[in-house]
């Protein structure tokens, strides 16, 4: 009740409407311009942590390629030292007379050490290096680190089933590395191997793999770990997850690998994570890096807030505005709701002043030009009156006029039987008086294919009356067909176009057929003479419903067209008009739907001659 109340109160008052509708624009201004600019600064910040953070990234994997060159040299020199490939296979030949296999093993175990002792002190984050044949069997080993506990042929196995190739490019992988020194027995640790291949035959002989300490790779990305990172994820050639750091105090995911380089943002519950991707062409490693947008959003949120906000004190300072100056701006406005009052309540002798000259001076104006016209209206409304009744009374003599003219004709037919006893005239003017009751009821009358054959025949006979024997007509139908509904005055100006047009040069053997048929599901009904016939322009005209007008252009012919029309406006397609011209002659093929349009049709055919019947 208290709503109904409220809803009428800002109705009837124009004053709180204004201050509730400025109240409505200002509000949507402030959460237009509002979310404009939290939009916009969000971007800016985005657009500027995005660079710098992209910079960093770069800076990063650059680090990290110089130190996967260093590994690609190490294993560059095992790999193209020729005596590594003479000592690995030495190894399976047979020992010199007098010489012992075991003798053997160390002479070229010692060999092989002073060859790579050089690398011993290379990259102090290698804690191990391995070089094994294809077997498995460990040749040389070299260790920074003597808690490392690998087992051979074990661990070549293992390192072999993460390799997806068999080139000589190094496969990084990360792996647990049995160790005494950690409390779990396990330490997790990079393992980068590569086959060892002969130079000439290009066939493999061997391994090299080397154990890193994960700092190798962690200590590069210190620079990226500072603020809201969510992580940092290093990838190898085959975009396969090397290593990866993430802050313990943050929950972290690890991002979708974009196929693109650069910036792009992901979605993670509820939150939104920028990343940058960074490449090191050379050796094709990724660097993908995020950081939160949180704090970001934050600030923008405030900015959003301070808008909403101004918002609001705006409105308030409107009202207080509007409540104001009101009063004073709105008072012509007021004298003339009262003005409309008393006109309501009878008085038409009210007068407005004019007070000023803005757009109330122009209603003002208008109020008292429209008072006098009403006043001259109601002198003149007497004398309207009675013309309307003498018009009224025209016009129901002008309707009972073609009724007349039915009953004259009537009383002619009896009068020719029986007096004259002529009985074709009187078939003549039944033909007529028939013809002319059919055609008098309205169009939306509903008819049948029988009723409408019977007209034709009707105007037939007229037509033989005219022509004599020189005109012959044959019309057919099927019997089944003869119930069908269809639309009243369709075959009319179909069948009157033939003697208008068709038969306006020809004195002798005058033929006319008209054939009605079912076709499938279509109502078919061709009208056919050997007259004069139509040219492609006529026939094209018709059909595209264009303006046409007799010879002497008096009045437009709308016969044929308005058959057209109504076909499309009751039926739609592909029911319609189909004419063709024959040698000589022409044939028009009307369409008509015959079930659906019996079912429709029929129903409310029976409605109305039932009510009629009662």
């Amino acid at each position: 009740m208290m709503h109904s109340h409220i809803l009428q109160y800002i109705n009837q008052h124009f004053k709180v409407k204004l201050i509730l509708c400025l109240s409505v624009i200002i509000i949507v201004c402030s959460l237009v311009t509002g979310y404009a600019s939290y939009r916009i600064n969000l971007n800016m910040f985005e657009s500027e942590i995005s660079k710098q953070y992209l910079k960093t990234s770069e800076q990063t994997i650059e680090q990290i390629g110089f130190k996967i060159q260093d590994v690609y040299r190490i294993t560059d020199f095992v790999f193209f030292h020729p005596l590594v490939e003479q000592i690995v296979q030495g190894t399976h030949a047979q020992p010199a007379d007098g010489v012992s296999e075991a003798y053997r093993d160390f002479m070229l175990e010692r060999n092989l050490a002073d060859i790579l002792l050089p690398l011993k002190n290379e990259t102090p984050q290698i804690r191990a290096i391995y070089i094994v044949d294809l077997q498995g069997h460990n040749m040389y080993y070299s260790q920074s680190n003597a808690s490392i506990q690998v087992r051979f042929p074990e661990f070549y196995e293992q390192v072999k089933k993460g390799m997806p190739t068999t080139s000589a490019e190094i496969v990084w992988q990360r792996m647990k590395i049995p160790d005494s020194s950690e409390p779990s027995g396990d330490k997790s640790s990079i393992v980068a191997a590569r086959l060892l291949k002969s130079t000439k035959q290009q066939t493999a002989y061997g391994m090299i793999i080397l154990v890193i300490d994960e700092a190798f790779l962690g200590n590069s990305l210190e620079p990226l770990m500072a603020g809201r990172t969510t992580g940092a994820y290093i990838y190898d050639q085959y975009n396969r997850l090397l290593y990866s750091r993430e802050p313990q105090d943050t929950a972290a995911f690890e991002p979708k690998l974009e196929k693109r380089e650069g910036s792009f943002i992901q979605h993670n519950n509820g939150e939104d994570y920028l990343f940058v991707k960074s490449v090191h062409e050379p050796r094709s490693f990724t660097l993908v890096s995020g950081i939160s947008l949180t704090d970001i959003k934050a600030k923008g949120r405030n900015i959003y807030h301070l808008a909403l906000i101004s918002g609001l004190v705006s409105v308030i300072l409107m009202a207080v505005s509007v409540y104001i100056f009101s009063a004073k701006l709105l008072r012509p406005l007021q004298v003339l709701v009262k003005a409309m009052q008393r006109v309501r309540e009878g008085n038409l002798r009210v007068i407005i002043p004019k007070t000023s000259s803005d757009e109330f001076a122009f209603l003002s104006d208008s109020f008292n030009t429209m008072i006098a016209n009403i006043q001259s209206l109601i002198q003149e409304v007497y004398i309207s009156k009675l013309s309307e009744k003498e018009a009224e009374l025209k016009a129901l003599q002008a309707q009972l006029n073609p009724h007349f003219l039915h009953n004259a004709l009537n009383s002619i037919y009896w009068k020719i039987m029986l007096l004259y006893d002529d009985v074709e005239t009187a078939s003549l003017v039944t033909s007529l008086s028939d013809l002319l009751k059919y055609s008098l009821a309205p169009v939306t009358t509903p008819s049948t294919l029988k009723d409408e054959l019977a007209q034709i025949r009707n105007y037939i006979t007229i037509q033989e009356a005219r022509h004599g024997d020189e005109l012959n007509v044959s019309i057919e139908s099927d019997e089944e067909l003869a119930d069908c509904p269809m639309q009243r005055l369709l075959m009319q100006p179909l069948v009157e176009n033939v003697f208008v047009h068709a038969f306006r040069d020809q004195t002798t053997d005058k033929r006319l057929l008209i054939r009605a048929y079912r076709h499938e599901t279509d109502l078919r009904i061709e009208i056919q003479d050997n007259g004069c016939g139509m040219d492609s322009g006529m026939i094209h005209k018709i059909l595209d419903e264009q303006t046409m007008y007799d010879e002497r252009r008096e009045r437009e012919s709308i016969g044929v067209r308005n058959v057209v029309r109504r076909i499309y406006l009751v039926h739609g397609e592909p029911y319609g008009l189909d004419i063709r011209r024959l040698r000589p002659g022409t044939l028009i093929r009307l369409t008509l739907p015959y079930e659906a349009y019996y079912a429709k049709e029929g129903a409310a055919a029976s409605d109305t001659n039932s009510s009629g019947g009662g």
